[in-house]
């Protein structure tokens, strides 16, 4: 029940339902319309194959009576206009035969008798032959079978064209093109076709079975067909029919033949039975699919809700910084907005951290220039007694290594003050040049040679045709002596100092790059060594206020300074970036 209550329990049954009701609404009408809509489309294919079957059927007889008859009429014509025993009316017939033989190949006999039914040429007579049965034309009678095989009697009268009985053509029909059609046809399962003459005698079957026998008068679907006009179907038995009755194809006189489609309703309506399972089975399916839709929906829109609520209590509890978090439409702008927010929260906290660190900085700065000032005096005398005292002991005297001691930890102490009096005073400087940057670094190779002498170091100076710079001589020399001697004493064993210039794009400023081939800064420690009081030297070796008094004045002359890794990556670079005068 609890999960039901749950985001995740609700979209789940949400998708279910929705899909589950309309494939159940469906499925139902669909359960109520598919038997109809069955019925109609069986009986609609059933009558679309009967009638090209009896279309095929018709023409072919037609086509047979149609040929008979010109023939007929041909030879008729030629009857009236030669004496009968003439030699050349025995060719034109001999030749009107052969013609007849060779265009229709299903013609099984043809005879030519007189208007007095006295035989001429030809076949005998087929059996059951009525002559006089038509006033006018000829028909097409019942089936007949020889030897087992289906015919059919055509009797066509020949008339001249004065309309003068000469005699008649009288053809049987081999049926076994029909066999020959039906079974080639494309039916259903469990369905069958049967052609039936006048007589409902069988003329031809799709099932295999030998054509005659018995009547099939009697059976409801032979009787409608034969007494209907056109085509039809019925339902009987467990049966559905279709039929077709061949004189509906004809503008001559009717072949009161049809033909009869069964098909057992269990095997015609099958796919009806199919359609409900395969219904059953898209619900089924469609059910599975919205629920693992659902779950992954629903996890998909929990999941950041979820990290959305773990961040809200992180920035409740003052962490502001954090991954972001992502999330699919409204959630993901929520996502960015709270992202947006706890840096905003992370920017104001560092904000008041540097204000306060600023203020602590700038109390330590006064206090450090009043300490210093005020101390600086007594260690003057401490340091110069230090020094008389120790003149007057010789080298071996108990006291001589006490007193050199204290006079090298009073000089400590003056370096520290000096150091304390130089941050305070960085700030202060309101002068911006110009100067010439060339002759100041010339300047402060020569203070520091000494220096550089002890530690076996070379400097060389590399600013031929530099502009001049909008900064105070004597601050960018302090600047220069502090980095010259910073890298000086990361080179204890030696080694090479270089100052250079760039010139930047758009010619409104340029670098100064102090460059050496020492050890190099840490990439961790770039962004502190301009800290006050940071310092990467031994206990006692240094104040770490060097770099920050020379981050002071360079922003105090609206530059920038920054530590980067020296071309080869070996040694570090100070780059300074100062505007032109």
């Amino acid at each position: 029940m609890t999960a039901l209550r749950s985001l995740t329990g609700r979209v789940i049954v949400v998708l279910a339902l929705a899909a589950l009701i309309p494939t159940v609404a469906i499925g139902t009408l669909a359960f109520s319309r598919t038997r109809g809509d069955l019925e109609r489309e069986v009986v609609r294919g059933n009558l679309a194959l009967v009638r090209a079957l009896g279309a095929g059927l018709d023409a072919t007889l037609q086509d047979a009576r149609r040929a008979v008859e010109i023939a007929a009429a041909i030879w008729a014509d030629g009857r009236a206009a030669a004496a009968p025993t003439d030699a050349a009316d025995e060719r034109a017939t001999a030749r009107v035969l052969g013609r007849l033989g060779r265009d229709i190949p299903v013609l099984a006999r043809l005879a030519i008798v007189d208007g007095d039914g006295r035989a001429i040429t030809g076949d005998p007579l087929p059996d059951g032959v009525d002559l006089a049965a038509r006033s006018f034309g000829g028909y097409v009678g019942d089936a007949i079978f020889v030897d087992g095989h289906p015919r059919v009697p055509l009797v066509v009268q020949a008339r001249s064209r004065t309309g003068e009985l000469v005699g008649f053509f009288v053809a049987e029909i081999d049926l076994g093109f029909v066999s020959d059609a039906l079974a080639g046809a494309r039916l259903g399962t469990g369905a069958r076709v049967v052609v039936v003459d006048g007589q409902g005698t069988p003329v031809a079957r799709s099932d295999g079975r030998p054509p005659g026998g018995a009547s099939w008068r009697g059976r409801p679907a032979v009787d409608r067909a034969l007494g209907a006009a056109a085509e039809g179907h019925l339902s009987s038995g467990g049966t559905v029919a279709v039929f077709r009755n061949l004189a509906s194809y004809q503008s001559l006189r009717g072949v009161r033949w049809a033909i009869v489609l069964e098909q057992p309703e269990a095997d015609a309506y099958a796919p009806a039975a199919a359609t409900r399972r395969t219904t059953i089975l898209v619900a089924l399916v469609a059910l599975a699919a919205a629920l693992l839709l659902g779950a992954l929906l629903a996890t998909r829109l929990t999941r950041p809700l979820g990290a959305l609520a773990g961040r809200a209590d992180a920035i409740a509890r003052g962490d502001a910084a954090g991954p972001p978090v992502t999330g699919p439409g409204e959630i993901g702008h929520l996502a960015r907005r709270i992202d947006e927010m706890a840096a905003r929260i992370g920017e104001r906290a560092e904000l008041q951290a540097a204000l306060a660190r600023g203020d602590r900085l700038a109390s330590v700065g006064v206090m450090s220039a009043q300490v210093a000032h005020e101390i600086n005096n007594p260690l003057t005398t401490v340091l110069g007694y230090a020094k008389l005292l120790a003149e007057d002991k010789p080298d071996d005297h108990p006291d001589r290594a006490g007193l050199d001691l204290i006079a090298g930890e009073a000089a400590r102490m003056k370096q520290i003050v000096a150091g304390l009096l130089d941050y305070a005073r960085a700030g202060k400087s309101d002068e911006r040049g110009p100067c010439d940057p060339a002759a100041v670094a010339h300047h402060v190779a020569a203070l520091t040679a000494p220096q550089l002498r002890r530690t076996r170091c070379t400097l060389d100076v590399d600013l031929g045709g530099v502009p001049a710079a909008a900064i105070d001589a004597h601050a960018l020399q302090q600047v220069l002596v502090n980095l010259v001697q910073n890298a000086a004493q990361a080179m204890p064993d030696g080694g090479r100092v270089t100052m250079s210039w760039a010139a930047l794009p758009g010619d409104v400023a340029l670098a100064l790059d102090v460059t050496d081939d020492g050890p190099g800064v840490a990439t961790a420690d770039r962004a502190r060594v301009f800290d006050p009081f940071f310092t990467t030297k031994a206990p006692g070796a240094g104040t770490g206020l060097g770099l920050a008094v020379v981050k002071h004045l360079i922003v105090r002359a609206g530059g920038t300074v920054e530590v980067l890794a020296a071309p080869g990556g070996k040694g570090a670079r100070f780059r300074i970036t100062l505007p032109r005068a």
